[in-house]
């Protein structure tokens, strides 16, 4: 029997995932069988069933790949700069759009995970890993904004960022007409100077106001 290479392997892997991706699009992940995603992908019950147990795994197998490829760069602007917090979550989701195409899909894995044990556990395993990464950026972002205690600062703003998150998908998923450019600018206006840009040292006696690169609200 003829050795299958890995190229051949992650092509019928990816062929696969496309043909889920679809199916979960159109009918929903609950009403999407196994049975449909094989038709869909035109490979056998077997040659898929190599690959995947069923369509969780799929499903985890997506955010995995798609997590892979966004969070190792997480807060690096395209010319190597420190990126903020609310610029780094703009990309990685935009980054997330981009591999997911119909991300109506992750509405739906998180609603499941709210019913099935299994989907829950699977759900709370790709959560696990974006939270890593987000507190690993979110201290090195108040690190280098003088934060006295970045750790404890970025564990804080965490749960604000996951919502944050969360309801850009949402929305995208639910509101007509959804405009992304203005989510992210009031993500900045009303968000920005309080949960996601921590705010410098008190100033030292003798240092000019305005010398940390804030801007000082207007009273």
């Amino acid at each position: 029997m003829p050795k299958v290479s890995d190229a051949h392997r992650e092509s019928r892997r990816a062929r696969i995932v496309a043909a889920a991706l679809e199916c979960f699009g159109e009918k929903g992940f609950q009403r999407t069988s196994m049975a449909d995603i094989i038709a869909r992908s035109g490979l056998s019950a077997g040659a898929i069933y190599l690959h995947f147990s069923g369509k969780q795994e799929i499903a985890l197998s997506v955010g995995r790949d798609v997590l892979s490829r966004r969070l190792g760069e997480l807060g690096t602007s395209d010319d190597g700069r420190l990126s903020d917090p609310v610029e780094t979550m703009r990309g990685l989701l935009g980054g997330m759009v981009d591999d997911i195409i119909d991300t109506r899909v992750l509405v739906q894995l998180w609603g499941e995970a709210t019913a099935d044990s299994e989907m829950s556990g699977l759900v709370g395993e790709i959560f696990a890993v974006l939270q890593k990464a987000w507190l690993d950026y979110l201290t090195t972002w108040a690190t280098h904004r003088g934060m006295p205690d970045p750790g404890a600062w970025a564990t804080g703003a965490w749960p604000a960022v996951l919502a944050l998150a969360q309801g850009y998908f949402v929305q995208r998923a639910l509101v007509p007409a959804f405009d992304g450019d203005a989510y992210f600018a009031a993500v900045r206006l009303i968000a920005g100077p309080g949960l996601l840009l921590p705010k410098a040292p008190a100033q030292r006696p003798g240092r000019a106001p305005g010398d940390d690169g804030l801007v000082t609200p207007a009273t």
